[in-house]
């Protein structure tokens, strides 16, 4: 799996997401400022599913943010549903998955005559759209950082102890990296984003951001 540097103005945003609520009631336009302009044809599969590393956090960075305004209140935070409404992280990372995606977002969902979900395909522009379902489909299973929680602890304790020693930041933040990579996206997609990827790129900043990777771990040691 891919890693590279994020740029900080994206995890900045990705920390900023973190501590959103559930979003508004009514839907809301996204500012996709970053993303490349997509043809006027609205496409049938997401076509930043295996864009280059600084695209795919970009488009992370701007779906995440339209998530939180318009879906969240609905599908939970972080995409974790408390059981109203589908868990988006497990819709697959396919084809099958996009056409299911696509369809609910352009008519809505209705359940006994009644509107669950407006459509949103006349207030979201195409590359809103699909930027919300990369954020989405690179989720991974809250559930494996439960079960790898001592992994996680000690790779926090690296950070902390960059607060006295910060020359081995670099070191920490390839750990991080590492770590990232090793968490699959619950959709199937092929690449996943992790608190930990955060956490590495504020590290690989000059002069590293102890504090900030510290408080960019807090969500998933929570768990």
């Amino acid at each position: 799996m891919l890693r590279t540097a994020i740029p900080i103005a994206v995890i900045s945003t990705l920390i900023a997401q973190a501590v959103l609520g559930h979003g508004d009631a009514a839907p809301q336009a996204v500012d996709t400022t970053g993303l490349p302009t997509l043809p006027s044809e609205m496409a049938t599969q997401n076509p930043w599913r295996e864009a280059d590393a600084e695209l795919m956090m970009a488009a992370v960075s701007i779906g995440g943010a339209g998530y939180n305004s318009n879906c969240a209140r609905c599908h939970g935070l972080e995409a974790i549903s408390g059981g109203l409404a589908p868990d988006l992280r497990y819709l697959e990372a396919d084809e099958w998955g996009d056409e299911w995606y696509l369809t609910r977002v352009s008519h809505g969902a209705e359940q006994n005559g009644a509107a669950k979900m407006p459509p949103l395909d006349n207030i979201l522009s195409q590359e809103a759209i699909w930027a919300i379902r990369t954020y989405v489909e690179t989720r991974p299973d809250d559930q494996e950082f439960v079960a790898r929680k001592s992994e996680i602890q000690e790779i926090n304790a690296r950070i902390e102890a960059l607060k006295s020693n910060p020359s081995q930041a670099a070191e920490v933040a390839d750990a991080l990296f590492e770590m990232s990579a090793s968490f699959e996206a619950a959709s199937g997609a092929p690449k996943s984003v992790t608190a930990l990827d955060e956490a590495g790129q504020l590290l690989k900043s000059d002069p590293p951001r102890v504090e900030a990777a510290l408080d960019a771990m807090l969500g998933i040691l929570r768990n």
